[in-house]
């Protein structure tokens, strides 16, 4: 269950929608020079998060008739990067602080527009059958953990704020013989799902948990470090294009993101005879 004492979850709600597509799966389409309609808001979205917004742009159209959202959900990365090329969203959404942070400080967006949705915190995800029950980021320096992985630090922010977790704990050094970066969090996912490694560093609630047909359900279960300040809070944050076409409409849109709450998929329920799994 998550707590509601540290915010470990974003405002809006996802209204059991499953995610489509996943982060391995881009979506990003719009054009740098279209000419934009003035009744649509283009969103560019971190993918864990696009069923989430998806519920979120039926709610604003329903709120607001003749007005739309154009949802374009891609690697945090990607979005960068298109954003560097000259594209113009209304808005981004995406969690951590590097790839705005590096954003804003090029001058693309509005750094006094940013909002934080609500908070993420840092977990291990760790195969449903490891027998080495990992319950903290100590516990990948043992020597029962044999591969460790996790995205790029510096580029993105889980792999930056996983790096400073491990260097908070006293093992990053320790780890470097086993640990294996991926270009992005499904994959460090994928890898502990397949059992090519023993543990992956993720967000909790880890929307990337739930990207249909990618992670074999059951297959991994996300560990909630028990070492004092790893309780630490990453925001997920929207913020504006300092060129946005529509930033007042914009503005609208993320009102409605901040008064609603978001929620990782229900897990599917299990199958008759199956006992459910130990609560962690």
């Amino acid at each position: 269950m998550i707590s509601r004492n540290t915010r470990a979850v974003v405002p809006l709600v996802i209204l059991g929608a499953v995610l489509a597509g996943g982060c391995d799966r881009q979506h990003v389409s719009t054009p740098a020079n279209v000419r934009r309609d003035p009744n649509v808001v283009v969103a560019y979205v971190s993918c864990g998060f696009a069923a989430a917004m998806e519920a979120a742009r039926i709610k604003f159209e329903n709120d607001n008739k003749g007005k739309s959202v154009h949802i374009d959900a891609g690697e945090p990365s990607t979005l960068v990067e298109r954003i560097r090329s000259g594209a113009v969203p209304d808005v981004l959404i995406c969690p951590g602080e590097a790839e705005i942070g590096m954003l804003e400080r090029e001058g693309y967006l509005d750094r006094g527009s940013r909002q934080s949705l609500g908070t993420l915190r840092l977990a291990i995800a760790v195969h449903s059958d490891n027998a080495t029950r990992i319950r903290s980021f100590r516990d990948l320096s043992s020597s029962a953990v044999s591969s460790v992985t996790m995205p790029i630090a510096g580029t993105t922010s889980l792999g930056t704020d996983g790096k400073r977790a491990l260097e908070r704990a006293g093992i990053w050094s320790d780890l470097q013989d086993k640990l294996t970066l991926q270009a992005t969090p499904l994959g460090a996912l994928q890898r502990v799902a397949s059992g090519e490694a023993d543990a992956a560093v993720v967000y909790d609630p880890c929307f990337a948990m739930h990207t249909e047909g990618k992670i074999p359900p059951g297959s991994v279960r996300v560990v909630v470090p028990r070492e004092a300040g790893d309780e630490r809070a990453i925001s997920v944050y929207v913020v504006v294009h300092k060129r946005s076409p529509n930033a007042l409409l914009a503005q609208r849109f993320i009102r409605l993101l901040l008064s609603r709450e978001l929620k990782p998929p229900a897990p599917p329920p299990p199958s008759p005879g199956t006992a459910p799994e130990e609560q962690e």
